[in-house]
């Protein structure tokens, strides 16, 4: 029976390290190939693996969530496109988002990103997905996630109205 384990949780699981001693446990830790065994691990059971999708920013769960295959699904919807994108955008950073995957939900994004008053808030990283530009941050931040917000206080007044 070991009297020692580190258990460390990473992206694919967690690994285990045993020993009875600590100086055994450290020569363990410090030898083992973390990369090989996280390639090992991934392309063995890659189709099985459960992840665990990302979190909203403290304060946004009522307003989006990440799905288990790591898309932003909206729960609240800004009242334009652009809004729309912008919150997409928000939601996701710091990781750009492609504009298939904003076409996929129906957003031709090329159409909003170029006009002169939207410009200003988007940009594109050289493999041509799309993130907001600093002004872009604080639009999302300053106006459409405060509206989101109204509209949960005008949904939750009304509905204790009914009450």
């Amino acid at each position: 029976m070991t009297k020692y384990e580190a258990r460390v949780k990473t992206r694919f699981g967690e690994i285990v390290v045993s020993s009875d001693s600590t100086d055994d446990l450290k020569k363990n830790i410090e030898s083992l190939d973390v990369t090989a065994v996280s390639d090992a691990v991934s392309k063995k059971f890659e189709s099985i693996i459960v992840k665990e999708p990302r979190q909203a920013k403290p304060g946004l769960e009522s307003i989006y969530r990440f799905t288990p295959e790591g898309r932003v699904e909206l729960l609240k919807t800004p009242s334009s496109v652009p809004m729309t994108i912008g919150l997409l955008l928000y939601a996701s950073d710091p990781e750009p988002m492609s504009s298939d995957e904003m076409l996929s939900r129906g957003i031709k994004v090329g159409n909003y990103v170029s006009q002169t008053e939207y410009r200003k808030y988007f940009d594109k990283v050289p493999d041509n997905r799309h993130v907001l530009t600093q002004s872009g941050r604080q639009w999302v931040g300053t106006e459409i996630i405060p509206k989101l917000r109204g509209q949960e206080s005008a949904e939750v007044r009304a509905s204790s109205k009914v009450s």
